[in-house]
């Protein structure tokens, strides 16, 4: 438990410190480490927020956005599921 809040410290701060792609590489990592990473979401939004270009493109908009960034986290915990080293841990 106190390794999952050390990660949260890290990429949180790692939003305001490092480039963005730093920040979503830690995010992944924390996808494939930890159960159930919710965190990745609000990082998603919180990096959104900070790092977007203003314009009227798809991807542009805040809750399109969120709505990918929650549909790659899904996608994610689905094939999670297949993969031999998380078969016991994943709960159904």
């Amino acid at each position: 438990m106190i390794k999952r809040i050390v990660f949260d410290i890290i990429l949180f701060l790692s939003i305001f410190l490092f480039p963005w792609w730093v920040t979503g590489i830690l995010g992944f990592i924390g996808i494939f480490v930890y159960i159930q990473f919710y965190e990745f979401i609000i990082v998603g939004f919180i990096v959104h927020s900070i790092y977007a270009v203003p314009g009227h493109g798809f991807i542009l908009s805040p809750l399109w956005f969120i709505l990918i960034v929650f549909a790659v986290y899904m996608i994610i915990q689905y094939i999670r599921r297949y993969i031999i080293l998380y078969k016991n841990e994943i709960p159904y």
